[in-house]
C-alpha cells in the first residue's frame, strides 16, 4: 500500500513540476513574446508531461517486475520512444515552411530537455531510495 501512495505522490510531484515549466514559459512567451513567439506553442506541454508520466510509470513497472539491473536498459527504451513520439509530434513543422518553424523546434527542444532533466532527477532519487 505504501508504494501505491509513493507512486501518485511521485506522479503529482511530477506534474506539478510540468504545470511550473508551463508557467514559466508562458510568463515569458507573455513578455517577451515579439522575440519567442511561435504559433500553437503551448501544445508542446501536455504532449511532454503525458509522455513523460507514460515513461515514468513504464519504467516503474518494469523495474518492479523485473530485476533492477534492467533499469537502465528500461530509461533507456523509453527515452527512445519518447524521441521517436518527439519527431512524429513534430513532423508538420518539420513539413510546414512557416515563418516560425525555427523558433518552435528551439524552444520545442529546450521544453524536452527541461522534461528530462526532471525525468531523469526524479528516476535518480527514485533508485535511491529503493
Amino acid at each position: 500500500m505504501p508504494t501505491k501512495i509513493n507512486n501518485a505522490k511521485s506522479l503529482f510531484h511530477i506534474s506539478f513540476i510540468g504545470i511550473i515549466i508551463f508557467i514559466i514559459h508562458y510568463a515569458l512567451l507573455y513578455f517577451f513574446r515579439r522575440y519567442i513567439y511561435a504559433p500553437n506553442l503551448l501544445w508542446i506541454h501536455p504532449f511532454m508531461l503525458s509522455i513523460t508520466i507514460l515513461s515514468i510509470v513504464s519504467i516503474k513497472i518494469i523495474s518492479r517486475k523485473a530485476k533492477s539491473q534492467i533499469q537502465g536498459y528500461a530509461f533507456l527504451f523509453s527515452s527512445l520512444f519518447k524521441m521517436f513520439l518527439s519527431v512524429f509530434f513534430l513532423l508538420p513543422v518539420f513539413q510546414n515552411d512557416g515563418l516560425f518553424r525555427k523558433e518552435y523546434i528551439i524552444q520545442f527542444f529546450m521544453i524536452y530537455f527541461i522534461y528530462l532533466i526532471a525525468e531523469v532527477f526524479y528516476l535518480v532519487r527514485d533508485l535511491k531510495n529503493n
